[in-house]
């Protein structure tokens, strides 16, 4: 319908959750922005939603603070206290929301938000919206009580949120071909990969507020050390600052095969956090989306990113460096759904970036997190940042056959003080690594205390493992959140470690009882099983020698601490 008209700066659509009361309200972009510190968070239909709701309000104000895109620590520090509030803050992002305003409608007949106005097919395709709707995970729709006709239709607001998603998520495979995009062949577009969020390992640092949360991940250029001159931000800007899109790939926006690796086609953060991997365009009767046309839109690749995407964690990867020749290649460090997010947090501090024999770094931190260290050891001189209490929130979804599909969804959150991930002391750093590294190995001790009664009882021993496994990072996963918020700035390496160890040991061997409690009968009798270190021996399994050999597993583990007694003793 012609006339239709809904602008994200002025209408309802952005789910929030109220600082004050707990209420949750709808507001409209620029009331989000203004009320940010009386916001505590994003909510959204899934929690995918705040991470790409949160970088679209980022972007904003990378443009709205575009001359200070180069501010000092000091700077970000006055606007990260003083808030929206602030006269000279409103004022800058009220001039840069009405200016840009026209570029935020969502059905505007020539540049709809997110999308390509006349955007078509040759045969004129157009899907449902169970094709906007991201389904996390695949299979199991979100609207499940909406399938089939109820399907139909959604509301403009709920359309907007899941088309900044989609931009961001899409899944790879073959989509519709647009008419006039050189691509396309036979009616179809190929594929280009997933959007670009979906190859990240999406972090997010939050704090106590939403205006806390957007500036704890907006960085400044003076990020960058001395040695990092190749990094440059160059034209870099939100999508609706730049020539509204048509249906053919951006130049210099997308990266075809032989490009990749090079960095010219990142630009900064504020073109990544608005990245357009789709073509989309919305079909709508008056306010209500009735149907979607997805194709291709610009192609990009990860590959040494680093310097631009700010919101995720990168590791070395040696194909890529063998694939494209030449040393220091760095690919995003993907989450792993069945792994929690505080088993990586020794990747997370300062110290973490250890250099490998060429110079180059293993793995590198989010750049979000260089940007809170270097404002902590070059403008913090109260001390007022360190103990800023913060939540590191990772997201992300996993794919599945040729990246088609979305299997599963990452949601994870950490609760800590700032002093954490910012701290340059490497005994930090030494310290979290010990505590990960005990947690596993004494889970593994728990692993094998499993089999040795399988093999005591005559069964199966796979089983077991991974059940009592699982128990056990259960367990772990409320107790080491717990212990992680207790680091505070000056640390208390001594105290920190001696508490650790007691939780670790104390867990352990409770899961240990309440395992061998419930024990088969025959396992207390044990058998012998011939020995595979000796072809004509046999060794003995019972209860009672696996919770010897358990015990002796514990005390190798925790017999030298990182500090303090070689011998484990006080």
């Amino acid at each position: 319908m012609s006339g239709a008209t809904f602008n994200l700066m002025d209408r309802p659509w952005i789910p929030v959750t109220m600082l004050s009361d707990g209420t949750h309200r709808e507001l409209s972009l620029r009331d989000t922005l203004l009320q940010a510190h009386q916001i505590r968070a994003i909510d959204g239909d899934i929690p995918l939603q705040r991470f790409t709701l949160s970088r679209l309000l980022i972007a904003v104000l990378y443009g709205a603070f575009a001359s200070d895109v180069s501010m000092s620590g000091d700077l970000w520090k006055e606007i990260l206290q003083a808030g929206p509030e602030n006269p000279d803050i409103k004022k800058l992002i009220l001039e840069y929301c009405d200016r840009y305003s026209d570029h935020f409608d969502l059905f505007d007949v020539k540049q709809p938000f997110y999308q390509v106005a006349d955007l078509h097919t040759s045969k004129g395709d157009v899907s449902g919206l169970e094709r906007l709707v991201l389904d996390v995970p695949s299979g199991e729709p979100f609207f499940t009580i909406r399938a089939g006709e109820g399907l139909a239709s959604i509301d403009a607001a709920q359309a907007a949120r899941w088309l900044v998603t989609l931009q961001a998520f899409d899944p790879s495979g073959i989509k519709s071909g647009a008419v006039g995009d050189p691509r396309v062949k036979n009616g179809k577009g190929y594929p280009i990969g997933t959007a670009w969020c979906g190859g990240l390992g999406g972090l997010m640092n939050e704090g106590e507020d939403l205006w806390k949360t957007l500036l704890l991940n907006f960085v400044s250029e003076e990020v960058f050390e001395a040695g990092e001159s190749e990094i440059s931000w160059n034209d870099d800007k939100p999508i609706w600052e730049r020539p509204q899109l048509t249906e053919k790939p951006a130049e210099g926006f997308n990266q075809e095969q032989e490009n990749v690796g090079n960095t010219g086609f990142f630009h900064g953060p504020a073109t990544l956090l608005t990245w357009q991997s789709r073509r989309i365009r919305l079909f709508h009767d008056g306010e209500t989306v009735t149907g979607i046309l997805v194709c291709n839109g610009d192609r990009l690749k990860p590959q040494n990113a680093y310097g631009y995407e700010m919101m995720t964690a990168w590791r070395r990867s040696a194909p890529q460096e063998k694939a494209l020749k030449r040393q220091g290649v760095y690919m995003p460090r993907k989450h792993v759904p069945a792994r929690a997010l505080w088993r990586g947090l020794p990747l997370f501090t300062a110290a973490s970036e250890s250099i490998t024999g060429d110079g180059l770094p293993a793995s590198r931190r989010p750049y979000s997190m260089n940007w809170l260290t270097k404002v902590r050891r070059d403008d913090d001189a109260d001390g007022s940042l360190a103990n800023m209490p913060i939540r590191l929130h990772a997201f992300g979804v996993e794919y599945g056959t040729q990246d088609a599909m979305v299997t599963s969804a990452i949601d994870d959150v950490l609760d800590l003080n700032l002093a954490v991930i910012t701290s340059t002391d490497p005994e930090l750093h030494e310290l979290l690594e010990w505590a990960v590294a005990v947690t596993d190995q004494g889970v593994m001790a728990l692993r094998n205390l499993a089999s040795n009664v399988a093999r005591a009882a005559g069964l199966p021993d796979e089983t077991p493992r991974e059940r009592v496994a699982e128990t056990a990072y259960s367990a772990f996963d409320l107790r080491f959140r717990q212990w992680v918020r207790t680091i505070r700035s000056p640390f208390n390496y001594e105290q920190l470690e001696s508490d650790w160890q007691n939780i670790a040991q104390r867990l352990l061997w409770d899961i240990a009882g309440q395992y061998l409690s419930s024990v088969p009968a025959k396992a207390i009798v044990g058998r012998n099983i011939p020995d595979e270190t000796d072809p004509n021996g046999f060794k003995h399994y019972d209860t009672a020698l696996a919770q010897l050999w358990f015990r002796r597993a514990l005390n190798k583990i925790f017999a030298i601490r990182k500090t303090g007694n070689q011998d484990g003793t006080e």
